[in-house]
């Protein structure tokens, strides 16, 4: 999302070329296979706050239940809806499946997408005389209230402090008017305030490298860091990039994140193959209906290509739902928010977080595209190699070679990304090569597993 500007973010094409020939080395070596192991990942309500698992590959809530990012993302959530409609939204969401929020708190939209810098539904604006130490009460007060249902709901909450904009849509020029004192004490006021909100994590930037405002961003950050130490920080820098792409050694950012409009999978592989080994997650790629002109069936794929990569989740988008703008209300029921509601259910329904991705075509062996572009089959199979989870586009077809998977027998289904239904193939002898081709009608999802473990169809419930 570039956000208020309608244009598409021009990415730098000989820095990406430079990535993916830098991943296609790491995966020549290995390291982008790094292992991940751990117990099966549970249906249950999360208990925050959420940490980092010891593996460093994705988050865990307060029981050391691995915590699935699947999200929504509307930024102006606490600026252009009343306390009522965000409860409806969140609500709607959350009976969707939907357990995180991107939330950009103070916000600079209106109901257009514009950045008019307008008040929020009740009149008020974030600061008074456009100082960041003197907090407008009724403005903050009614994000208190929408923060604290949204904890009631079980959300995470991805919050932006200081949304800085791509262009002239954002608060980098009032961070920059303010100076690095006065976003210290910001940082401190906004930390104190929400501390006793286990289920924020802290996601600085938006849409802007920082590299003139460093200064005031790091202020912002330490302020909140000093105030609430247990809650996590990440950042959402300019389109093409990661977290880590800035600050990444100063030791306040805990966790990566990526953002392209480019390849999902290749992003999210070259992201996750930085040492040392730390979580990332698909924060930003093209939204429903926005700048990109992406429909569902685009939108559909990218949470699929992001995990299957090495993801510990994913974000949706969708215009005008990202400014609540006018229609939010008809767009929550949009395709791409149908689609949305299966993706956590299959990887739920599987060890998710014990996939490695197989970057190195070691067990999908044929049906691959070009390297650097998300036009073949993005693969993964657990550590113990005792589940295959694979998308696949449409019409394509696949080469698996079984021995590299665990058990005598193999159990098969085609999972359908548009309604959430699984299809058993059957029973499969795990020995040499086997062509899967996807059934007519648009992507689909491959999944194999050791027939022993007797697990239930992919999407269905987890009962323990």
């Amino acid at each position: 999302m570039v956000r208020g500007t309608g244009l598409k973010a021009v990415p730098d094409n000989s820095a990406e070329k430079t990535m993916y020939q830098h991943l296609a080395r790491l995966v020549l070596c290995g390291l982008a296979l790094a292992p991940i192991a751990l117990t099966t990942g549970a249906a249950e309500p999360s208990v925050f706050p959420l940490r980092i698992d010891p593996t460093g590959r994705f988050l865990v809530d307060r029981n050391q239940r691995p915590f699935f990012i699947h999200g929504d993302t509307p930024w102006s959530l606490t600026h252009n809806l009343t306390y009522e409609e965000a409860c409806r939204y969140m609500e709607d969401r959350h009976a969707r499946g939907f357990n995180a929020l991107l939330v950009s708190t103070p916000d600079a939209y209106d109901p257009d997408g514009k950045a008019s810098y307008p008040p929020d539904r009740y009149g008020h604006q974030p600061f008074r005389n456009d100082d960041l130490t003197q907090p407008d009460e009724p403005y903050w007060a009614h994000v208190d209230r929408v923060f604290k249902k949204a904890e009631e709901l079980g959300f995470l909450l991805l919050v932006t402090p200081a949304y800085l904009g791509c262009c002239t849509d954002g608060y980098v020029d009032l961070l920059r008017k303010n100076g690095p004192a006065k976003c210290l004490i910001y940082g401190r006021w906004i930390g104190k305030r929400y501390a006793g909100r286990p289920n924020i994590i802290w996601v600085h930037g938006g849409d802007r490298n920082p590299l003139d405002v460093a200064a005031e961003v790091r202020a912002v950050a330490l302020g909140i860091r000093e105030a609430a130490p247990g809650h996590l920080h990440t950042a959402h820098w300019a389109g093409n990039t990661s977290a880590f792409d800035h600050f990444a050694g100063e030791g306040w950012l805990d966790f990566n994140s990526s953002y392209t409009y480019g390849p999902v999978a290749w992003r999210v592989l070259y992201d996750r193959a930085r040492h040392p080994s730390k979580p990332t997650f698909l924060i930003e790629t093209h939204y429903e209906n926005d700048f990109g002109k992406r429909t569902a069936d685009d939108v559909r794929q990218y949470p699929y290509r992001a995990v299957l990569a090495g993801a510990a989740g994913h974000l949706f988008g969708n215009k005008p739902l990202w400014f609540c703008g006018r229609g939010w209300e008809k767009a929550l029921d949009s395709p791409g928010s149908r689609y949305m509601t299966h993706v956590r259910a299959l990887f739920e329904s599987r060890a998710w977080h014990a996939l490695v991705p197989d970057a190195g075509h070691e067990i999908v062996v044929e049906g691959h595209g070009d390297f650097g572009n998300d036009d073949g089959v993005q693969a993964a199979a657990t550590r113990s190699r005792d589940t295959l989870i694979a998308f696949l586009p449409p019409q394509h077809s696949i080469g698996v070679d079984l021995e590299q998977l665990s058990g005598d027998k193999l159990r098969g289904y085609w999972f359908d990304p548009r309604t959430g239904r699984s299809t058993e193939i059957g029973i499969i002898e795990r020995k040499g090569l086997h062509q899967f081709k996807a059934p007519a009608g648009g992507d689909w999802v491959l999944v194999l597993d050791d027939a022993a473990a007797n697990r239930p169809p992919p999407g269905a419930p987890v009962r323990h």
